[in-house]
């Protein structure tokens, strides 16, 4: 299953992507203390300067997206599968308001399958190529409490209280008792390192 949207304009607001990008990484957080084994992961000061996020997803076989949160908007690349030819040409076509995500060796925009953007000021989100049939892994950014749910039981091969883990979801917020319930091997004490990084404060 690769996650996909067929529609580039299914995500919806840059507000409700970025929480959805930390509640992503909350609950990997949680339920996988293990840091390569985590699928999702975001930091909320990734210039060291409080202006710019980061958001992330790598499967581990290859595929993977990377965000980047600034005042500009939001902009993103997907690599799954194949990546593009002629790619200098494609990037150089990203706003150039975009230079920092544009010039991050972390991101690895040498290797992608689209790029996708919405700054502030848009309407819509803008996606190159625009021609493709679907978009594969934003159904994660699109996807409710259940599409996480439903994938994390499947990829961590355990059982998952699914009205905890809507509510931390939601909520942005753990406390011990979802906590017990979601993974009693570790404390929010032990979680604490995650949760600044997510958040940039405690929750």
């Amino acid at each position: 299953m690769n996650y996909s949207i067929s529609k580039i304009n299914e995500i919806t607001s840059l507000v409700d992507v970025k929480k959805k990008s930390q509640a992503l990484a909350l609950l990997d957080a949680i339920i996988e203390p293990e840091w390569e084994y985590r699928y999702f992961s975001f930091n909320c000061n990734w210039d060291h300067r409080s202006s710019e996020m980061m958001a992330s997803m790598r499967d581990g076989s290859g595929n993977e997206y990377f965000l980047h949160f600034s005042t500009s908007g939001v902009v993103g690349k997907v690599l799954y599968g194949k990546k593009l030819e002629e790619i200098s040409l494609l990037l150089a076509s990203v706003p150039s308001c975009f230079s920092s995500f544009k010039n991050e060796a972390a991101f690895s925009v040498d290797k992608a399958s689209f790029y996708f953007w919405k700054k502030h000021e848009d309407e819509n989100w803008s996606a190159l190529p625009n021609d493709l049939e679907a978009y594969p892994l934003l159904g994660f950014l699109v996807g409710d409490s259940s599409y996480y749910h439903q994938w994390a039981e499947n990829y961590y091969e355990k059982t998952i209280n699914s009205m905890v883990l809507e509510k931390v979801f939601n909520t942005l917020h753990i406390d011990s008792e979802s906590l017990k319930i979601l993974n009693s091997e570790i404390t929010l004490e032990e979680l604490g390192e995650d949760i600044l990084e997510i958040f940039g404060k405690p929750i």
